[in-house]
C-alpha cells in the first residue's frame, strides 16, 4: 500500500505495515526500437504516467503525441502557486520512496537533479483525538518512514523542470477522448469534438473512474478480465483543504478517531513543514467515506465546518487565527472524478488493468501496476517505463 506514512502515524491503532519491495527500474537506454523510428504512439492522459511516458519515448526517437482532455497538463500534480509563498500541491505531496526514483524517471544519469526534499523528525509532535479526549505526542513513527515531502518545491514543479520540457510541444489540450478502435493495423483514437489520431500502440493513462464510468468505447471491447476488475474497483473519491492562520497552534499531524479505516482516510496535517516560510498553512487530506460529508458542503459551509471541528480541539484557535482557505475537490473534476485507487482494493485489480491488450494498447498511471503497489507518482512514473519498455521490445 501506499499510504503507509499515513498508517505509521496512527500510532495510536498499533498499525505498522511492511515496506513493498520495490521494482528495479527498466533500463531504457540499453534497449532499441526493433521495428526502426517509423512508428507513432498515441498516449492518452497528460498526467504523471503520461508525461513520463512520452518523455521516454522522445528519448528513444520515437514520435508521440498527448491528448490531454482537460485545459492543463499535470492531472493530479497540479499545484498552487497563488495560495502562499511556497507551491501548494493540490494532490499527490510526498514521495514514498527514496530518493532514487528521481533518477529513474529523469532515465538521464547526466542530468543533475536538485530537487530539495525534507525528512520528518522524531521529535515531531502528533495529535490524536479520540472519544473526546486529545493527546500529543512525540514518539515519531515518520521517523523510520521513507515518505519525503518537498522544499519549496512539489510533484509538478519537478516535472515542469525535468520532464515537459521535452513532451510540451506534443500535448493537445481540451480533447476528452470518446474512442480507441483498436481491430485493424492501425490504432485510431476519435476525441469528443470528431477529431481522429492514428498511431502504432496507444498508451493510455486515464483515471481508471474514467475506464469505469465508460467514457472511452473500446473497439474491440475491452477484456473480459478487465471489465470485472473495473466493476469491482474499489476507488476512493477525495479532496484536499489548505487554511492559512496567523498562529501556528496546531502540531505536525493530527488524526482523529476515524482517521485510519479501510473505508477512508482524514489527516490535518502542517502543509508548512520543512518550507522556507512564515506561512503558517494547515492541510487536510480526505479521501473514501472520510471526505463524503466535507464534500457536500459550499465553501463557506466546509470552511465554518472545520474551523469548528478545530474549535473544539484548540480553544477556538482556529477561528481566530483564520486568515483564509484554498479547497481542491479531486471527486468534482470532470476528466478525473475520483483520488485514488483504495489502499484496500484488491491487488489483482491493478495487476489486471496494467495489462496490454495484444501489441496495440498499453496502459500506465498510478493504478495501473504489475507489482503490489498502486497510487502515487513514483509508482506511475514506473508503470509508464514497463509500458515504454513493452513497446520497444515489439
Amino acid at each position: 500500500m501506499t499510504r503507509k506514512e499515513f498508517i505509521k502515524i496512527c500510532g495510536a491503532l498499533g498499525i505498522v505495515l511492511p515496506v513493498a519491495p520495490s521494482l528495479l527500474a527498466s533500463n531504457l537506454n540499453d534497449k532499441s526500437d526493433k521495428r526502426g523510428l517509423n512508428r507513432k504512439v498515441i498516449i492518452i492522459g497528460a498526467g504523471p504516467a503520461g508525461l513520463s511516458s512520452g518523455y521516454l519515448l522522445n528519448q528513444q526517437g520515437i514520435d508521440f503525441e498527448i491528448i490531454e482532455a482537460s485545459a492543463h497538463y499535470g492531472g493530479r500534480i497540479r499545484h498552487n502557486t497563488e495560495f502562499t509563498d511556497f507551491p501548494i500541491p493540490l494532490g499527490a505531496e510526498w514521495l514514498h520512496s527514496d530518493l532514487s526514483e528521481f533518477d529513474k524517471i529523469v532515465n538521464d544519469p547526466s542530468v543533475q537533479i536538485t530537487t530539495k526534499m525534507q525528512e520528518y523528525s522524531k521529535s515531531d509532535t502528533i495529535g490524536y483525538f479520540d472519544e473526546g479526549t486529545y493527546a500529543e505526542t512525540t514518539e515519531g513513527w515518520f521517523g523510520v518512514d521513507e515518505d519525503l515531502k518537498f522544499k519549496g518545491s512539489s510533484w509538478m514543479a519537478f516535472f515542469e523542470e525535468y520532464i515537459v520540457p521535452s513532451v510540451q510541444d506534443k500535448i493537445i489540450l481540451n480533447a476528452p477522448v470518446t474512442s480507441i478502435n483498436y481491430e485493424g493495423d492501425e490504432v485510431i483514437i476519435t476525441t469528443q469534438k470528431g477529431k481522429m489520431y492514428k498511431g502504432d500502440e496507444v498508451i493510455v493513462t486515464v483515471p481508471i473512474q474514467i475506464l469505469k464510468d465508460g467514457d472511452i468505447e473500446f473497439t474491440p471491447s475491452l477484456p473480459k478480465s478487465k471489465l470485472e476488475v473495473l466493476k469491482e474497483a474499489y476507488i476512493w473519491g477525495g479532496m484536499k483543504v489548505f487554511i492559512e492562520f496567523s498562529k501556528k497552534f496546531y502540531p505536525t499531524f493530527l488524526t482523529l478517531h476515524n482517521s485510519h479505516t479501510v473505508n477512508g482516510q482524514q489527516l490535518y496535517y502542517d502543509a508548512a513543514y520543512g518550507q522556507n516560510s512564515k506561512s503558517n498553512i494547515l492541510g487536510l487530506f480526505l479521501v473514501g467515506l472520510n471526505a463524503v460529508d466535507y464534500q457536500k458542503k459550499s465553501d463557506n459551509e466546509l470552511k465554518e465546518y472545520i474551523l469548528k471541528e478545530l474549535d473544539g480541539l484548540y480553544g477556538g484557535q482556529a477561528s481566530k487565527y483564520y486568515v483564509k482557505h484554498l479547497v481542491q475537490n479531486w471527486s468534482k473534476e470532470p476528466y478525473i472524478r475520483q483520488a485514488y485507487l483504495a489502499d484496500y482494493a484488491r491487488a489483482r485489480t491493478s495487476r489486471i488493468l496494467a495489462k496490454p491488450i495484444g501489441n496495440k494498447v498499453f496502459f500506465a498511471g498510478d493504478a495501473y501496476t504489475s507489482f503490489a503497489d498502486w497510487s502515487s507518482v513514483h509508482i506511475a512514473a514506473r508503470s509508464a517505463r514497463e509500458a515504454v519498455s513493452s513497446i520497444l521490445e515489439l
